[in-house]
């Protein structure tokens, strides 16, 4: 019996047990796939009766396939410590039985579930419960079925109530489950695990404890194609949000001592809106020499990593009104970079300003406004300042960012944002769908030869998918989607890592896309 593994997004994942898609819904009113699921899944002795008998024969236990990971207790802090402390070996499927509603299956995706049933489903039904996606009703008190699934449609043709309710309720949770794959595969399920825990406060507890237990975990990407729309302060707690900061943090390294604090834009990335194009040209020559950073919620971003995800991927509300949260968040992460400039102006209105602002007294670093183009020009033009290339730091902080590493290039082609890197040859180049560096030539073999972001595998022609069993090593630190160098004794190529280094060669599926190779022998 194989699972294998075909796409991963932090604990969440896609995959296949035999023929059978994950993640999966059974239902316990077919005996069939009772049965089916029944052979391959491990049986524990219980807790308790492990205690009273210490002796008991392993005639018991059975491994099985899957695993199950039985969620039990009324805290949050217990729900947690059992879906993250049990996730220790992915090469199996995880089964969390008889919990998963309209309202959680989302979140249980999230923390790795592949199986699931609908003994709540059913349970509910004899209880005369109704269930949605955002909570459950008493069916005796609904005039109007606020659903138009198969057995709502079709409720008087049902015996009674009960059958009626496990079928709805059984059709609440597969149309969700299908909702999430969806998301899943696009990279967007952390939206809707935000949206459904919302509506439950308990819910809301649990993925606040998760993203506090899962921070600098190397399943979750650094950089995605989707947009991020970060609407609550939840949002900032997300992983590759997390990730952000701590290694704008490390990699920011401005090439001057002055700064310029403005606005962020609708329109990303932010040097390609009207507003920051007006900007620059009256300031026009005075800009040079000078590093930016933009102010947004719940970002900041200076120019030179605006292209990485996910400051290009994201879209907020702007209503002009900022709560005390968003000024203490972002003015806390804003301070953070003040203190590496000796002169700091800021063109900044309304919440942008109070930012700024308590920013500078966290700091202890002096902010100067000012309201005026006109005299702001002046005042940058009357500093010393030390001219820079702007593209050429952009290429700086994006290695920085994306490699830890720097590298040096002779020139840059090609149009904002689609800018492309050489020396000699071209060595790398923006990828606008993800927000990262994807490499080639010269730069992919230095990243091979100090085994950064590499991947050494079986000696085998590589033709595309590059298969978890085909991996003898893998970079630990390499998450999903990361740009990833593959090599043997015959082959060098670069693609993109589809599961997380720690888990190529050790699970069974997919690992790598390969774009290129750049060394073939055959």
């Amino acid at each position: 019996m194989r699972f294998r593994i075909e796409m991963q997004d932090g604990f969440a994942r896609t995959g296949k047990i035999e023929e059978v898609k994950t993640p999966h819904l059974i239902d316990l009113r077919n005996s069939q796939e009772v049965e089916f699921f029944k052979d391959i899944s491990e049986r524990k002795i219980p807790d308790t009766a492990e205690r009273l008998f210490p002796e008991a024969p392993e005639i018991f236990k059975k491994e099985g396939v899957v695993k199950k990971t039985i969620l039990k207790g009324t805290y949050p802090k217990e729900f947690v410590k059992l879906l993250i402390g049990k996730r220790d070996d992915f090469r199996y499927p995880r089964y969390i039985p008889s919990i998963a509603t309209p309202q959680n299956l989302s979140l249980l995706l999230y923390v790795g579930a592949d199986v699931v049933d609908n003994a709540s489903a059913l349970s509910k039904a004899h209880e005369g419960i109704y269930l949605t996606e955002v909570g459950e009703f008493v069916l005796q008190g609904l005039r109007e079925l606020p659903c138009s699934c198969p057995a709502c449609l079709s409720r008087d043709c049902y015996r009674s109530e009960y059958d009626f309710l496990a079928d709805h309720n059984t059709h609440a949770i597969e149309r969700e489950l299908a909702l999430a794959v969806k998301m899943l595969e696009s990279g967007r399920l952390r939206e809707l695990v935000e949206v459904r825990v919302k509506s439950d406060p308990q819910l809301t507890s649990i993925l606040r404890l998760i993203d506090n237990e899962v921070k600098g975990s190397a399943f979750f990407p650094r950089f995605r194609r989707s947009v991020m729309f970060p609407t609550s302060e939840d949002s900032a707690n997300r992983p590759e949000v997390e990730y952000y900061f701590k290694k704008l943090v490390e990699s920011y390294a401005p090439a001057s001592h002055i700064c310029l604090l403005i606005p962020c834009s609708a329109r990303k990335p932010y040097m390609t809106s009207k507003s920051h194009r007006t900007l620059r040209l009256k300031l026009g020559k005075a800009v040079r020499g000078v590093n930016e950073i933009i102010i947004s919620s719940p970002f900041i971003s200076p120019r030179e990593l605006e292209l990485i995800y996910p400051i290009s991927f994201y879209d907020t509300p702007t209503t002009g009104v900022w709560s005390e949260w968003e000024i203490e968040f972002v003015a806390s992460k804003l301070s953070t970079l003040l203190e590496r400039f000796e002169r700091v102006y800021a063109h900044l209105h309304g919440g942008y300003r109070e930012v700024a602002e308590r920013a500078s007294r966290i700091a202890g670093v002096d902010v100067e406004f000012v309201d005026d183009i006109g005299e702001l020009k002046r005042k940058l033009e009357n500093e010393e300042k030390r001219d820079f290339d702007l593209y050429h730091e952009m290429f700086r902080h994006m290695m920085r960012y994306q490699f830890d590493m720097e590298f040096e290039i002779d020139r840059i082609k090609g149009r904002y944002p689609n800018l492309e890197f050489f020396k000699g040859e071209r060595v790398a180049r923006v990828d606008t769908r993800y927000g990262n560096l994807d490499v080639y030539g010269e730069l992919a073999i230095h990243l091979k030869e100090n085994r950064i972001f590499s991947v050494e595998i079986e000696e085998f022609d590589v033709k595309g998918t590059i298969f978890s069993v085909g991996v003898r090593r893998a970079s630990e630190n390499i998450r999903p989607n990361d740009v990833v160098v593959y090599h043997n004794s015959n082959t060098v190529g670069v693609g993109r890592a589809l599961i997380p280094g720690e888990l190529m060669g050790d699970v069974d599926g997919k690992a790598i896309e390969s774009r290129r190779k750049v060394i073939s022998k055959n």
